[in-house]
């Protein structure tokens, strides 16, 4: 009795024995705050101009088709308005040659026509008696070669005439109104190549957002032949994930999925939960400068991308701990 009495109290004391933690493992390192893909755009000019009006600043809310910029643009305009009285001229040309001649041209046509030919009559009937004359030798052959002269060019004038009403009566030509089409078709495009330059001075946000960064300002040359083109960069905020730099040498123990924990000094005894989306295949320099003085800053890192699961206050930029955690 006294062993078995024992026995119990020992298994009592191995029960009640404080068992020993098992060690959380991790794999840690430093990361940035970076907008998701599409989330964050540089917002730039099309055309070289000069600035005429800027309407955000640096953490102003815009929204998608918002004003950013206008540059100037009065010969921009000027150039379209000329265009587009070029192209009414010659549309309103096409419809007077496609239209025809109206039928007070054509009269006055047939009444030439008539004058002519009663000429040409005329004219014969003297060239006739000249020829009588010039037989019975009353007038001499410079007289004759006169008449004759004048009734050839009263035979011009009919034919001359009979063509013009004849060109009248069967209207214009296709080649006239082909060259007319066309010379309407370039003022068109004359129209909107101004349009759409005009378009381009109008700088406005390509996405909903903040706007993080300013790079000019109203008066300021936007130049395409240097680097200076950029107006301000615009980010939703709201959309944001983890970008976190691991060493090289403890790339191999981790994988898409694992958990994460990320904190930052802001936020001091705050966790945010993560995950793991994105492993890049190539190693690169750090850019981030690590909290431990002891890590090795030529040691070469790998990009990590880290999904946040929750909403945080986290902001872009903020440098952030990550806690890898593994299986």
């Amino acid at each position: 009795m006294a062993v078995a009495g024992l026995t119990l109290a020992s298994r009592k004391a191995e029960d009640t024995a404080p068992k020993e933690a098992i060690p959380v493992r991790y794999v840690s390192a430093e990361g940035k705050v970076e907008a998701l893909p599409g989330a964050e755009v540089e917002v730039g000019s099309e055309i070289t101009g000069r600035i005429e009006r800027f309407f955000v600043k640096e953490g102003d809310l815009v929204k998608k088709g918002g004003l950013i910029a206008i540059l100037e643009n009065r010969d921009i305009k000027a150039k379209l308005r000329e265009a587009e009285t070029e192209a009414a001229v010659a549309r309103a040309r096409l419809k007077e040659t496609a239209s025809g001649a109206r039928e007070e041209e054509i009269r006055r046509a047939g009444a030439s026509l008539d004058g002519a030919v009663a000429d040409m009559h005329l004219t014969s009937a003297e060239l006739e008696r000249y020829e009588r004359l010039h037989r019975q030798g009353m007038v001499s052959q410079a007289e004759l070669d006169q008449k004759q002269s004048a009734y050839k060019i009263a035979l011009s004038r009919v034919k001359e005439a009979e063509e013009a009403k004849t060109l009248l009566e069967k209207g214009p030509k296709q080649e006239t109104l082909k060259v007319n089409e066309v010379m309407i078709k370039q003022a068109e495009a004359t129209v909107e190549y101004y349009k759409r330059l005009l378009d381009k001075t109008i700088i406005k946000a390509p996405i909903s957002g903040k706007v993080i960064r300013k790079y000019a300002q109203e008066g300021e040359l936007v130049n395409l032949s240097s680097a200076e083109t950029l107006l301000a960069a615009i980010a939703d905020i709201e959309k944001v994930r983890i970008n976190a730099e691991v060493d090289e040498t403890d790339i191999g123990k981790i994988k898409i999925g694992d958990p994460v924990d990320v904190t930052s000094d802001a936020y001091t005894g705050k966790v945010f939960k993560g995950e793991i989306e994105e492993i890049a295949d190539y190693v690169g320099a750090r850019n981030v400068r690590p909290n431990n003085p002891a890590k090795n800053m030529d040691m070469k890192v790998v990009q990590v991308k880290i999904e946040l699961k929750e909403k945080t206050p986290l902001r872009l930029g903020m440098t952030v701990d990550v806690r890898i955690m593994q299986e």
